[in-house]
């Protein structure tokens, strides 16, 4: 039988399935421990832990979700989404990619420490991360770099780059609800025969999540599908087979390639 992965019941049904299926599978994979191959060494690295934070994430959200929490659990899936997109992302474009989120993630902590050690009166100084600059191979290296750190830094910038910019309306949607704006206000106004009224639990109720449950299990496979490869024998190949066959979904959405060379 050939599945078709949309909005439906038996879709829905088959994705909360199987989503724990892909967990406890990643989990037998880091319980017995990883054997890397040596070309891949420095971009595992950063990779494993995003695939951490992704399952962990994915197990938050579906929690949350089975609680009944809808609009407060949308930070989370937009966690969910930047990491796997970001995993693919890391994966394809190697070695330059880690020296982007190096020097990104050392930018952050220099900012961080610079800003706390103007705002807090601590008895020390916080130690601020060397601003050392990179030094470049050749001209070509830096340009590329700089691209690296511009799709990193904005992920509309990063989705585009891979000819998936429809993603990223989904993902600003996500954002609405995670930042001070109106969206996480009027989740909670009604207006009533001209009333302005209120309720103690967001409108919409578990329809509001169908589409969230259902990319919870795509978002799982494409983090794995970013790193099982990298791993010696690729231990996530066979789980990623049968849920993409079980859910009717095509392997163009795993492994995402570039639209246009860097």
């Amino acid at each position: 039988m050939v599945y078709k992965f949309g909005p439906n019941e038996q879709c829905l049904r088959r994705c909360r399935a199987i989503v724990p299926v892909i967990l406890r599978a990643a989990e037998e994979v880091t319980i017995q421990g990883v054997r890397v191959l040596v070309e891949h060494q420095d971009v595992v690295r950063p990779l494993m832990g995003w695939w951490q934070f992704t399952n962990r994430t994915a197990q938050a959200l579906v929690s949350l979700y089975d609680q009944g929490y809808t609009v407060e659990a949308a930070p989370l899936m937009r966690n969910l989404m930047g990491h796997a997109y970001a995993m693919n992302w890391l994966a394809d474009n190697g070695v330059p990619a880690v020296v982007a989120l190096t020097d990104y993630w050392r930018e952050h902590r220099r900012k961080l420490a610079k800003n706390v050690n103007e705002t807090w009166n601590l008895p020390e100084p916080t130690p601020v991360p060397s601003a050392e600059p990179i030094v470049f191979a050749n001209p070509e290296s830096e340009r590329i770099h700089k691209k690296l750190c511009g799709e990193l830094k904005n992920f509309d910038t990063m989705v585009t780059a891979y000819g998936t910019a429809d993603v990223y309306p989904v993902y600003r949607h996500q954002s609405a609800y995670s930042h001070t704006t109106g969206a996480t206000a009027d989740a909670f106004l009604i207006m009533d025969d001209g009333k302005l009224k209120f309720t103690t639990e967001p409108k919409g109720g578990e329809a509001d999540v169908t589409a969230e449950r259902l990319w919870i299990p795509v978002a799982l496979l494409q983090a794995a599908a970013a790193i099982s490869p990298m791993l010696t024998g690729h231990p996530m190949k066979s789980t990623i087979d049968k849920a993409l066959g079980d859910l009717g979904l095509p392997r163009t959405l795993l492994n995402l390639q570039r639209s246009r060379p860097l």
